[in-house]
């Protein structure tokens, strides 16, 4: 099992979903879904900063770095959407909803992040969120009722804590057989763990 420690208005998290998607195929892997809340793992590791807040010259080559992984990730992006940032919780609780229900919950969070990296969509927003989730042909009322209880938030508490657990301090983390990688740019060395490691 891989489990995928991310947000979905994280561009590097969206890098991630198509090759992690061919990875876990590849070598027979379950991908556990689990969104977290980054604030408070930046909070207490005092690993991570909101982008408003780092400096200059990271905020920069973090764009650089957009455009080079965009292109060596074959997706099309648009580096400064118009609703970004914005806060995390509803998209979160709608992909913890739909895997409680067992639903795809790889199509709907690819669905979602599509909404903030290249479709102009406020993620954020539940007309948003909902027209999302009806493209997609699935169960909007189920989904959206699970999402909004108290059990979908307790989830993402938890996650926080397991990740926290890990080792995890930002997002996308993966940790595999109690092993952490972070960041998108260790699918590669993942696939090569797994290759190694995959009768675990």
């Amino acid at each position: 099992m891989i489990k995928f420690y991310f947000v979905c208005v994280s561009p590097w998290a969206y890098m991630a979903m198509e090759d992690l998607k061919k990875i876990s195929n590849k070598y027979n892997q379950e991908i556990s879904f689990k969104p977290i809340d980054v604030l408070q793992t930046w909070k207490v590791t005092q690993a991570g900063k909101s982008l408003a807040d780092r400096p200059k010259v990271l905020q920069e080559y973090r764009l650089i770095e957009l455009a080079r992984w965009s292109k060596w990730r074959k997706l099309e992006f648009n580096f400064s959407p118009k609703y970004h940032p914005v806060p995390y919780e509803l998209s979160s609780a709608v992909v913890i909803a739909s895997e409680s229900l067992n639903c795809d919950t790889f199509i709907i969070t690819r669905a979602l992040m599509q909404g903030c990296w290249e479709k102009e969509q406020d993620i954020s927003n539940r007309e948003s969120v909902m027209s999302i989730l009806d493209s997609v042909g699935v169960d909007v009322e189920t989904i959206m009722r699970r999402a909004e209880s108290d059990l979908t938030r307790s989830v993402i508490s938890n996650n926080t804590l397991e990740a926290l657990s890990d080792g995890v301090w930002s997002v996308p983390s993966f940790v595999i057989n109690g092993e952490l990688f972070f960041g998108q740019d260790r699918l590669e060395m993942i696939d090569w763990y797994l290759s190694k490691h995959n009768d675990q």
